[in-house]
């Protein structure tokens, strides 16, 4: 196998060397940008899952960790001797494959 084609890789050098001369040029580019007091631009695009799954972190930190009219709605029945739960409910919810049905 021949790896040199008589050119001594010149050719190879010429391409790298092309590009590493328009590096600098675009440096300066936004330099110059810069010092002109043009803005220079950042955009990003976030998709409507991601920003679906923000508003869903946001609310669920937003979310107090315990419910107290509900804790004390269910305080007061046992107290009372009036709460009845309905197991066949509570284990359908504890084996549903959507949590949501489980809250």
């Amino acid at each position: 196998m021949k790896v040199n084609n008589g050119t001594g890789g010149i050719d190879a050098l010429k391409a790298y060397g092309a590009a590493a001369a328009e590096k600098p040029q675009r440096a300066a580019e936004s330099s110059d940008r810069l010092k002109s007091g043009i803005p220079i631009q950042d955009k990003i695009n976030i998709s409507s899952k991601v920003k679906m799954y923000q508003d869903i972190r946001d609310a669920a930190i937003g979310a107090p960790d315990i419910r107290t009219e509900k804790v004390n709605d269910v305080a007061q029945r046992i107290a009372t001797g009036t709460y009845k739960p309905d197991y066949g409910v509570i284990a359908d919810k504890l084996l549903s494959p959507n949590i949501s049905s489980k809250i």
